[in-house]
């Protein structure tokens, strides 16, 4: 994993996003006479199947106008005339766009969304200082004005319905760039304080709190919002709090250049390059972990443009282009590469709920508030070779229930050679839309939701049923996790009254149990674990009032590295 890479860093972020450049423009409506004329919402503005333009997707504009500004080989774009006026017309829309008092909406009308507010302005800002000097007159005040109204708003306004540090991130740097750009100082003051509550509420172990937990996936992007603060601001604190950052987020990238997963708090995969190439002069583990996962751009073994949806694709695209930036700068000036150590050791973070044993055979990663969800890597053919999510079943009445829940409060007992983690089941919640609540939603938008009361209350209860409800059943679990000096092996013990309620129960590879719309996006390893795979083993529940006990394990010298579901009634 230290071998340097073959290729240019910067060559590689500037092939994939001159890839993709065709496609943004794409997303654009370009017609001058159009009513959403820089739209850069298709869906809304092209096929007509939503009835509002979200906000998010002008960030689209910062990509565009690097490419306008930048005089790179091969660049079709540079100093285009006509690409100017598109990008002058998507300036226009966001403005038309805002609401009032200067936010923006992301997921539904009225929305009062302080992502979509901050996040927009950020990279708007960003897309301004590429092509400033060749903005119109007209174009420079328009923009100005919203930027200035989107200060005011984020001033006034916070993150209400859970803690999302690259949410805050985002708002500290479209305050600064703000600040910068209008030279009001009271968004300069307001940027400090949304770093200060990151920072307050980093971990000791070096994760920013994503609702309540840690993210690798999630960290890799909020991490480059943290590190363009300190490149606009010069904030020393930050140096630090990323350094921090970093020495947590190297052990959660796998032999196969995968990244995270079903064992954090938001189960995303995500790869967001940008903070590490930015860093990568200064720090030797952000060094480290741009040059390792270099060829995951290309390859796809961690999440990136060539997996995820439209929702994503401006935020990983646009920080392509802040990676390309850093990689031209820090190429030839990068710090020596401090990665992981290589020798046996196990790595305990009690307050991320996060275990890694490192042998010289294998890596396991055992989620340990997720009720240990394990991912088993071999060290030396770099594969995946055991998945295992957790227990999922459906009661006679239809609802769903899992032992894989956040639950900071399980009982964990590490020994030199097994973990074992004791918690019970919880009921899982899996509400989709449909087109009665479809209609309720938009009456309540329309009406109600205008009001910003009303409007943070329905977006606290939307969480809360989506990612935070939790209804303890009465199945418990106990896991034992063996390290063996070749594989693992895991013991299971199911016990409960509720299995007179149980119509179906599996162990399941692969799955998720809150919602979240930046998880579940394929990888290869989904690929790997090879014909003997089951997505899900069915579980027999005949016995579980009076207890059983399940064995499984995974072995790097057997044919088959993963075996049967033994099933044991407990005497």
């Amino acid at each position: 994993m230290n071998s340097a890479p073959e290729k240019k860093a910067s060559d590689v972020y500037l092939a994939a996003i001159l890839e993709r450049a065709p496609s943004v423009l794409s997303l654009m409506d370009r017609e001058s006479f159009s009513r959403t004329a820089g739209c850069m919402d298709r869906t809304h503005w092209a096929w007509k199947f939503t009835d509002f333009p979200g906000a998010r997707f002008q960030e689209g504009l910062c990509v565009l106008s690097f490419l306008y500004a930048t005089p790179v080989p091969a660049n079709p774009y540079y100093k285009s005339a006509a690409l100017l006026s598109w990008i002058e017309l998507g300036f226009e829309f966001w403005s038309n766009i805002q609401r009032p008092e200067g936010d923006f909406d992301e997921a539904y009308p009225f929305e009062h969304s302080l992502a979509a507010t901050a996040f927009t302005s950020h990279y708007l800002s960003e897309a301004y200082r590429f092509v400033e000097s060749d903005l119109s007159p007209e174009a420079k005040q328009r923009f100005l004005q919203s930027l200035r109204k989107t200060g005011q708003w984020l001033c006034a306004n916070d993150e209400t319905h859970g803690f999302l540090s690259n949410h805050l991130a985002a708002a500290a740097t479209a305050l600064y760039h703000a600040y910068q750009l209008t030279g009001e100082p009271r968004f300069e003051a307001r940027a400090r304080y949304f770093i200060d509550k990151i920072l307050d509420h980093q971990s000791s172990e070096g994760w920013y709190d994503e609702y309540g937990g840690a993210d690798p996936g999630y960290q890799t992007h909020g991490s480059y919002y943290m590190a363009r603060y300190l490149q606009l601001s010069g904030d020393a604190r930050l140096t630090d709090s990323l350094s921090r950052s970093f020495d947590f987020l190297q052990h959660f990238i796998h032999p196969d250049l995968s990244l995270g997963g079903e064992y954090t708090s938001r189960n995303t995969k995500t790869y967001y390059p940008a903070a590490f190439e930015m860093m990568s002069a200064a720090d030797g583990t952000s060094s480290w972990i741009c040059q390792t996962m270099l060829p995951s751009v290309e390859t796809l073994s961690a999440v990136g443009l060539g997996t995820v949806d439209a929702y994503n694709l401006f935020p990983l695209l646009n920080n392509y282009v802040f990676a390309y930036l850093a990689a031209v700068d820090n190429e030839t000036n990068r710090a020596p590469a401090a990665g992981p150590s290589e020798e046996a050791a196990t790595v305990h973070f009690p307050k991320a709920g996060l275990l890694k044993v490192r042998k010289p055979r294998y890596d396991l990663i055992v989620g340990l508030h997720k009720g240990g969800v394990v991912n088993l890597f071999d060290r030396q053919s770099r594969r995946l070779i055991l998945s295992d999510c957790g227990y999922i079943g459906r009661l006679e009445n239809g609802k769903v229930c899992s032992s894989q829940w956040t639950d900071p409060d399980r009982y964990v007992e590490l020994g030199d050679d097994h973990v074992e983690v004791r918690g019970q089941f919880f009921g899982v919640s899996r509400p989709i839309m449909d087109p009665y609540k479809f209609l309720s939603f938009r009456v309540f938008s329309l009406t109600l939701g205008r009001f910003k009361g009303p409007a943070y209350w329905v977006k606290s209860l939307l969480v809360k049923l989506l990612i935070y409800k939790k209804t303890p059943l009465d199945l418990s679990i106990s896991r034992r996790i063996e390290f063996g000096a070749d594989g693992i092996e895991i013991r299971d013990r199911l016990a409960g009254s509720l299995g007179s309620q149980l119509k179906e129960l599996a162990r399941g590879d692969r799955f998720t149990t809150i919602h979240m719309g930046s998880s579940r996006y394929f990888v290869p390893n989904e690929l790997s674990l090879g014909p003997t795979s089951s997505e899900f083993e069915s579980v027999p529940i005949g016995e579980l009032d009076r207890g059983i006990e399940l064995s499984r394990e995974a072995r790097l010298d057997s044919p088959s590295t993963q075996s049967t579901l033994h099933a044991t009634e407990i005497s």
